[in-house]
């Protein structure tokens, strides 16, 4: 009987002869991409400020009602505690309309809705200033004007209405059918309250008045938290209790605590007689941060790497009782363990630091709100064991994206701009009752089942400022024992969607997920009428730890959970190699270095399908560690005031500009701040065009703000931009961006330089941006493009 380190050898032979050919190859350092000297206000386009020529007397006088209205019924809102309710509007507008000009008249917006709807909170509870401007506006029109005044904010409200009772109850509650107040059971349970994310003495207000009416009814408030973004409060009531909260303005919504998503645990298997030489990671070696179900840090293949192991809160303890923690934990220090254990010694590259965030079941803390969880794992993780690299193989089963992102993605992407680090999150994995509803006809209906919409990713990979990991399938799933069973069918191929994984886009269309990794694939038993995976099939899943490893050392498993950490793996490679950059760079280089495979291209088929199952594709760590004589990567890091432009020279040598098929390839990496309770989630937006055929000057030209006195704005040739790919629409959505130019024919009419223009658009923020921009210049055919661009470069330097 062959020893389970033969068979890992033989598992892995495909592998090591494509390490061996790489290694024949000449690599290099990235260079650096440089930027042209200038920075110049971006060219704008009309925004608020136009009228709509609606008959004013008309609608001033409707909306003058529907203020009077809402007047009215704010007045019928008792007191509490001698405190009095806040005034929260919900206006419906036809247009954008400034933060800025909502507070000219006394408001302040709370949150961005679906249909163009604003949440507001009035200072004034008078409205003064608001009826001052419908007033003026529906009166008679000064002879000095050529509108009403006020006209372009009155005419663009559609309607003025409060939030009521049943606009206050969350998605998760509504799915589970109950889409009144009255409806829901009068039993005490466990809820999550969030309040309107006001700051200072109104929040005291808002908290205040909400514990209030939680005393009165006999409810609990068990945790709560106040982030940037979220104000949130767990409390334990009855129906009864929870009625009488929805009645409260300052209440956003009402919903059930998020539950985790855990992917199907394989049964025990592997038995390792023969275990190779174990070695602890480095000292000096970085660690990664695993927030999951613990860690079994007794456990003989990660003991001597183990860093801290805390729980959070701390009564949870540290081991790993679910079982999950551990395996995560074991790809994201390992690798590819297969590989590993082809190797001698078997040593982890990296060393683990684990925060448990759940119990026993496998359920969130009853007590803690999840964004405390992971806030304080977060900075206990960056402060005291120097994690720069996070991953959270964890998702909210109950909770698809929908139309905004949750507090727990909004706490995730603060955390990754404050702190500076790179958090994964796995995009969750397809429920069981889903595909169990396929039946027999999952082989054929796969894939199109995976784009339903009963199957987007979950929370929290809506979060922008984080990469969002899906899973592609390592192989068929199918082994030598299955030879003559006919009914033992594969559904994915190698290098295909997994069968499990779910599928963008997130939030607001942002291309989700950003990256795809092996996890594992399943099969169709037909015996059994059963889908099988790494639980009961090794050759369908990826290789871990057992976390008793008293019963065996390894197990295999099959997730989105176990792809994340090899992509946290990949992240932590190249901050190994370039200690100084940012956690935008090491995204940016990642996202420079996927590529979408070409079975899972073809199966797919169309843009949508492909972007939205593997976003920008499988990372390929080498190709974003070093350039290669025939392929250069330049990078940078960088910043940019809001509504400012920056221009930056790529050299195109002559070798490049020949007949043959040669692309370029741009990535672009942001962590704008955000706000989870508005549509325009990113204060910020950034995007990039690469132009060709043109000089510097006209590059500025063709971007700047032009002033009026200059005549005609100028504009660059169609023919001289780059048609990157995908395009504008799909990729501006989010904050990493990848796009690729091909060529084919002879270029040399367009000459040595072609220029990126790089822009930061402002929203409801207008902080400074700060990015990382890389640019890879790839040839299909052996040329010394490294050497003539580095010269380039040396002569500019």
């Amino acid at each position: 009987m062959k020893s389970f380190a033969v068979k890992i050898l033989e598992l892995v032979s495909i592998n090591i002869n494509r390490k061996r050919f790489a290694e024949q190859m000449a690599t290099y350092q990235h260079l650096p991409l440089q930027r042209v000297e200038g920075e110049l206000d971006r060219r704008k386009r009309p925004g608020f400020g136009q009228s709509s020529g609606r008959e004013p007397k008309t609608h001033g006088a409707r909306i003058r009602s529907e203020v009077q209205q809402v007047l009215q019924e704010y007045k019928t809102k008792p007191t509490i505690g001698d405190i009095n309710p806040a005034l929260i509007l919900k206006v419906e507008t036809s247009t954008n309309i400034s933060e800025e000009e909502w507070a000219k008249v006394g408001l302040t917006v709370l949150a961005d809705e679906p249909g163009r709807t604003l949440i507001l909170f009035a200072d004034d509870v008078e409205l003064t200033a608001f009826q001052e401007k419908v007033t003026a506006y529906n009166g008679e029109k000064p002879a000095s004007q050529k509108s009403q005044p006020y006209a372009a904010l009155i005419e663009a409200i559609e309607a003025v209405r409060t939030v009521n009772a049943t606009d206050r109850i969350g998605p998760v509650l509504r799915k589970e059918g109950y889409e009144t107040p009255g409806e829901i059971p009068d039993v005490v349970e466990s809820y999550d309250v969030e309040l309107w994310p006001v700051s200072g003495f109104s929040a005291d207000l808002f908290i205040h008045r909400v514990t209030t009416v939680l005393d009165q009814q006999e409810g609990t408030l068990v945790s709560s938290y106040r982030g940037k973004s979220a104000l949130l409060m767990r409390v334990q009531c009855s129906g009864t209790c929870i009625r009488a909260l929805l009645e409260l303005p300052e209440i956003a919504a009402i919903d059930r605590p998020p539950a985790p998503d855990w992917p199907e645990l394989p049964a025990p298997e592997i038995e390792l007689r023969d275990v190779p030489e174990v070695v602890g990671a480095d000292e000096a070696a970085l660690a990664i941060g695993v927030i999951d179900s613990g860690l079994t840090s007794a456990h003989p293949l990660l003991a001597s790497s183990v860093v801290a192991a805390f729980g959070e809160p701390e009564r949870l303890g540290d081991s790993d009782e679910k079982g999950h923690g551990t395996p995560v934990s074991g790809i994201a220090i390992y690798g590819d363990i297969r590989q590993r254990l082809s190797e001698t010694p078997f040593q982890p590259r990296f060393r683990i630091a684990s925060a448990r965030v759940v119990n026993a079941q496998g359920r969130f803390d009853d007590e803690e709100l999840v964004p405390t969880q992971m806030e304080n794992s977060i900075r206990r993780l960056h402060d005291e064991f120097g994690c720069r690299v996070v991953n959270i193989s964890l998702a909210d089963i109950k909770r698809p994206v929908s139309a905004k992102p949750s507090a727990w993605a909004s706490t995730l992407d603060t955390l990754a701009r404050e702190l500076d680090i790179l958090i994964v999150v796995s995009a969750g994995n397809a429920s069981a009752s889903y595909l169990a509803s396929l039946g027999d006809g999952i082989v054929a209906s796969y894939p199109n089942f995976l784009l339903n919409d009963a199957n987007r990713i979950l929370e929290p990979s809506s979060a922008v400022n984080v990469l969002t990991v899906g899973s592609i399938a390592h192989s068929n799933g199918l082994s030598a024992m299955d030879a003559d069973n006919v009914g033992v069918r594969s559904i994915a191929q190698t290098y295909q969607p997994s069968p499990f994984t779910r599928a963008g886009p997130g939030a607001n269309n942002v291309l989700k997920p950003d990256l795809v990794d092996f996890g594992g694939t399943a099969i169709f038993d037909g015996p059994t009428q059963r889908l099988q995976s790494g639980t009961t099939r090794s050759n369908a899943g990826i290789l871990s730890m057992h976390h008793e490893y008293l019963q065996q050392l390894l197990k295999y498993h099959s997730g989105t959970s176990f792809a994340a950490p090899l992509v946290a793996y990949k992240a932590a490679m190249l901050l190994e190699s370039f200690p100084n950059a940012s956690a935008n760079l090491i995204r940016a280089l990642l996202a420079l270095s996927a590529e979408h495979p070409d079975p899972a291209a073809d199966c797919l088929g169309t843009d949508d399908a492909i972007y939205n199952l593997l976003g920008y594709g499988l990372p390929d760590v080498t190709r974003a560690l070093e350039s290669q004589d025939n392929r250069v990567v330049m990078i940078a890091e960088d910043a940019l005031a809001a509504d400012k432009f920056a221009v930056y020279e790529v050299p195109i040598p002559d070798v490049f500009q020949a007949k043959g098929a040669r692309q370029v390839r741009v990535s672009l990496s942001f962590d704008p701040p955000v706000k989870h309770t508005r549509l325009d989630y990113a204060g910020l937006k950034m995007g990039f065009h690469l132009i060709r055929g043109a000089n510097v000057n006209e590059v500025f030209d063709a971007f700047r703000k032009w002033e009026a006195d200059e005549g005609k704005a100028f504009r660059i040739r169609d023919s001289f931009k780059c048609d990157l790919k995908p395009g504008a629409q799909r990729r501006e959505r989010g904050t990493l961006q990848c796009a690729t130019f091909k060529m084919t024919t002879n270029s040399q009419r367009y000459g040595d330089s072609y220029f990126l223009a790089v822009r930061c658009e402002s929203g409801w923020s207008s902080d400074d941006q700060r990015f990382g921009l890389a640019v890879e210049l790839r040839a299909q055919a052996e040329i010394p493009l490294y050497q003539r661009i580095q010269e380039r470069v040396r002569v500019r330097v």
